[in-house]
C-alpha cells in the first residue's frame, strides 16, 4: 500500500494510474491496444484513449503490426522509458529503506519466502 500512495503522489499529476500501468507493461513486452485493454480489463476506447494521451506526451508510439494492417502495437519510446525509470527508481528506494529498517534475520526470512513465491509462480 505504500508503494502504491507514493507511486500516486509521485506520478500525479503527470499521469494517470493507468498510464503508469501502461508505462509499467510496455517497459519489458510491446502489445496491441486490444491486448492491452484486455489486460486491464477496461474497453478498447478507453485504451486507445489512454493511449492517444501517452502518445501526444512522447511516451509511446505505434508500429503497424505487418500480420493484420489494421493493429498496431504500442511501444515504449526513450521518454516513455525514462519516465518510468524515473518512477521506478523512487519506488526501489522506498523498498529499499524499509527493507533495510529490519534486521538480518527478518532480511533472510523474507528472501527466503520471495524466492518461495518465485519458484511457485515460475511452474
Amino acid at each position: 500500500r505504500d508503494i502504491r500512495n507514493h507511486m500516486r503522489n509521485f506520478a500525479q499529476p503527470k499521469l494517470t494510474i493507468l498510464q503508469l500501468r501502461i508505462l509499467s507493461r510496455a517497459s519489458y513486452t510491446n502489445f496491441t491496444n486490444k491486448e492491452l485493454a484486455v489486460w486491464a480489463g477496461i474497453s478498447k476506447a478507453t485504451m486507445s484513449r489512454a493511449i492517444k494521451t501517452m502518445t501526444k506526451k512522447g511516451w509511446l508510439t505505434r508500429k503497424t503490426c505487418v500480420k493484420d494492417k489494421r493493429e498496431a502495437y504500442i511501444i515504449l519510446t526513450a521518454s516513455g522509458k525514462a519516465q518510468y525509470k524515473s518512477i521506478e527508481a523512487s519506488v526501489r528506494e522506498i523498498v529499499s529503506d524499509k527493507i533495510k529498517s529490519i534486521n538480518r534475520e527478518k532480511q533472510a526470512e523474507l528472501l527466503r519466502g520471495l524466492n518461495i513465491l518465485k519458484e511457485v509462480f515460475n511452474k
